[in-house]
């Protein structure tokens, strides 16, 4: 039995994520596909536009066999502990051989000199990392200068441009630091670039996609809609909405402006990656806060990536604090011929796998529990801003039942 394994955040899923997934299993011959897949809220520092429940079903869909949650309070991270808390997980399981990212590259070699090289994170490069870091320079842009130094290689801040190389080097960093025995492997990204705005071409980017929704001049079954999206998935969101449903950062707005004015400089600076500094900032603008986006745009600095800026809110909204490794695998979904890899997951995984939410609290310790009790909490607000955007039931998360496909 050969399994791949595949991070990702299908946000929303589209032909192109159909695509890898059908290239990684002609590439590696596996039997199964097995995603990890980021929780309610995603890497970038928002919410997804679908819930973790909704995309699971897109993935299997799509062509995934089973679906484990990357939960929201280890995926909403920079691309280095994004990709360290994925691999670890996909590493847990114990079965997976093969590691499939997308890339513009599509040649493993340089993410295999580059993640090998990181890994290492000699003082050389410590030293010099940190001097161009004072020269207030940020941490991605730091970086590429330090590696174009250090490797002589003009091309490496060229190749590190790019969100989906960016993480494909992290991903082979992660394995080299857990000494995993996967193999990484990359697939060529397809169609248009993943900031590209266009919906021409058979492969739109995600970016595309969420312009499109929040253009809100479209119907689900309009042809520039459904052409984004393989047929089943098309059908699947045409029978669910008539219209573009989604959540955004914009929802959250009214929610970040009273956390702004309701805690104090102690509290905010114990969330995770939120430096004093930055409270300090944010004190000195709350009263300027209109909405989400303006409010990140205000905060930007030549040191302060939008990204980074969006996770650091993000992560005093959702009031995560000091981030545990990842020790359970949730699973959300899966199709049922992938029974044998769950007679798998029982045999070699290193940590509890989770099937339904009510068993968590007898299966985990007191700190993972607590951590599985977080994401559950962080879920139950997703859920609840979207009932209140769209006037729908609220379904608590422990309530909602594996996705199941034939």
């Amino acid at each position: 039995m050969k399994i791949a394994g595949i991070i990702a955040e299908y946000n929303p899923f589209h032909t192109g994520h159909a695509y890898h997934i059908q290239k990684t299993r002609e590439l590696t011959g596996a039997d199964y596909i097995v995603v990890v897949l980021s929780g309610d809220f995603v890497q970038r520092g928002a919410p997804a536009l679908y819930s973790k429940h909704l995309r699971t079903r897109m993935a299997l869909l799509g062509g995934a066999d089973l679906v484990f949650e990357l939960p929201s309070t280890h995926a909403c991270e920079s691309a280095e502990f994004f990709a360290q808390n994925a691999v670890r997980l996909l590493d847990a399981l114990g079965c997976v051989d093969v590691l499939s990212f997308g890339s513009e590259s599509g040649t493993i070699e340089p993410f295999l000199k580059l993640g090998s090289f990181l890994s290492a994170e000699t003082p050389e490069y410590r030293n010099l990392l940190k001097e161009y870091l004072k020269r207030g320079e940020s941490f991605p842009k730091a970086r590429s200068l330090t590696l174009q130094e250090l490797l002589s290689d003009a091309d490496t801040g060229t190749f590190l441009q790019t969100p989906n190389n960016i993480l494909g080097v992290e991903y082979c960093k992660a394995l080299c630091r857990q000494n995993s025995p996967i193999q990484p492997l990359t697939v060529k990204r397809e169609g248009n670039g993943y900031h590209d705005d266009s919906l021409n071409g058979e492969f739109p980017s995600a970016s595309a996609i969420r312009a499109l929704w929040k253009s809100a001049n479209c119907k689900m079954s309009d042809t520039a809609v459904s052409s984004c999206f393989p047929p089943a998935i098309s059908e699947l969101l045409s029978q669910t909405f008539t219209c573009p449903q989604f959540l955004d950062e914009e929802d959250f707005s009214p929610y970040l402006r009273w956390l702004l004015f309701s805690s104090d400089k102690a509290q905010l600076t114990s969330y995770q990656d939120v430096t004093p500094d930055f409270v300090q900032r944010l004190f000195h603008t709350r009263g300027s806060y209109e909405s989400w986006g303006q409010y990140a745009a205000l905060l930007k600095t030549r040191e302060l990536t939008y990204s980074r800026i969006c996770r650091m809110l993000m992560h005093c909204l959702l009031q995560i604090s000091h981030v545990p490794v990842l020790s359970y695998a949730r699973l959300l979904g899966f199709r049922r011929q992938a029974a044998p890899v769950l007679s798998e997951l029982k045999k070699h995984s290193s940590i509890p796998v989770i099937t339904k939410a009510a068993d968590a609290a007898s299966l985990l310790s007191d700190e993972t529990a607590a951590v599985f009790s977080k994401n559950v909490e962080i879920s139950n607000l997703y859920e609840a801003v979207w009932c209140e955007k769209y006037h729908t039931p609220f379904v608590h998360e422990c309530r909602k039942p594996l996705v199941i496909l034939p």
